[in-house]
């Protein structure tokens, strides 16, 4: 029974959905022109900094090969 109240306030909430976004549809585009160049900054920031935190990562990494290629040279 609970399976069956799910289906109908999702469908419900479906319609309700719809109805209210082509009645708001200017305010919805409104919201979208505020909302994705602050999206796309915070996006972007995110790139770079897990970009750049890769290329140090990889940069430790063949330090640390290069002290360990050394190491096994000099026993």
């Amino acid at each position: 029974m609970a399976n069956v109240l799910g289906v109908v306030a999702g469908v419900v909430l479906g319609v309700v959905g719809v109805v209210l976004l082509v009645l708001w549809w200017e305010m919805f585009v409104k919201a979208l022109m505020a909302v994705v160049p602050v999206l796309l900054l915070l996006i972007g920031a995110g790139v770079v900094v897990y970009f750049v935190s890769e290329i140090k990562s990889a940069k430790e990494m063949e330090k640390e090969k290069a002290s360990g290629d050394s190491k096994k040279e000099g026993s």
